[in-house]
């Protein structure tokens, strides 16, 4: 058995296809491919099963993914100690709810300052779930009351919104979200804050597709909008035109694939937000 072809694995686990785990190492699907079968010809066992969800590793394959992440530990310790450069690796891809994950970009920067060998991506996802199950995303910042039984993470904590304008121009009509939002998150408890979709067109409100476009809009003086209160407070040029409603709170999580253990890059950076992202909202 070779550290080469453990590494395929792994490659394999965390992307969730070979088609990805390919893209990542830079190899093609059949190099994947050939490099797992000869790992099951050597333990005489499947190592992936197919499930609803798609593939899986089976019992076996998953005592030799832990096994293998202990090796991975300690040949990237290794590595470090004797100053060798490890393998490239593929950016981390991360979606948030409604765009959210650009709020986050100070967080980001801090980790890549302390992290420069791990990279990350922000996509333009607006449902990280579906991101993170389609395997478009490798980390997801969702606002959910809790992750579905297909994903799994850690709980950073609670956002508020309240209605903000700019200063001196508080009396502006209300914002909404565009039709684009509305069909990715649909009708959930922080997203019925402003008006989306047909109800926003009806009332003829200027409309945003995320999170970004609508902070922006305030600050421009487009409109008011229900926004989210750690970032909507510390902006200087903003004025707050309510209290926050209880009703629009939701849980901010950290979300991965549940079959997909984090590798080393990626559990590190959900440890990082989870500190960094918590000592911001609290």
């Amino acid at each position: 058995m070779e550290w080469g072809d453990l590494e395929v694995f792994l490659a394999a686990v965390r992307t969730g296809s070979y088609t990805a785990a390919a893209r990542q190492l830079d190899v093609n699907r059949t190099t994947v491919g050939r490099r797992v079968e000869a790992l099951e010809r050597t333990l005489g066992v499947p190592l992936f099963e197919q499930t609803p969800l798609g593939y899986a590793p089976t019992q076996a394959g998953a005592r030799l993914l832990a096994a293998a992440e202990a090796i991975e530990r300690e040949v990237a310790a290794m590595t470090r100690d004797i100053g060798v450069l490890g393998r490239r690796v593929a950016p981390i891809r991360i979606a948030g709810s409604g765009g959210l994950a650009a709020a986050f970009l100070p967080e980001l920067a801090a980790f890549r300052r302390a992290n420069p060998d791990v990279s990350v991506e922000l996509l333009g996802e607006l449902d990280p779930l579906d991101a993170v199950t389609q395997r478009r995303a490798d980390l997801g910042l969702a606002l959910v009351r809790s992750p579905p039984l297909r994903l799994a993470g850690v709980e950073i904590g609670t956002l508020d919104q309240a209605v903000y304008g700019r200063k001196g121009l508080t009396d502006l009509p209300p914002l909404g979200w565009g039709y684009e939002f509305d069909a990715a998150l649909p009708g959930g408890p922080w997203v019925s804050a402003n008006p989306a979709g047909e109800a926003a067109q009806a009332a003829g409100l200027a409309t945003c597709n995320d999170w970004a476009q609508l902070i922006q809009a305030v600050l421009a003086g487009l409109g008011t909008a229900s926004l989210w209160c750690f970032a909507a407070d510390a902006e200087s040029t903003l004025e707050r035109l309510s209290e926050p409603d209880p009703r629009h709170d939701c849980p901010l999580w950290l979300i991965h694939r549940a079959k997909a253990p984090p590798g080393p890059g990626l559990a590190r950076l959900i440890a990082f937000l989870r500190e960094a992202i918590g000592a911001r909202i609290a």
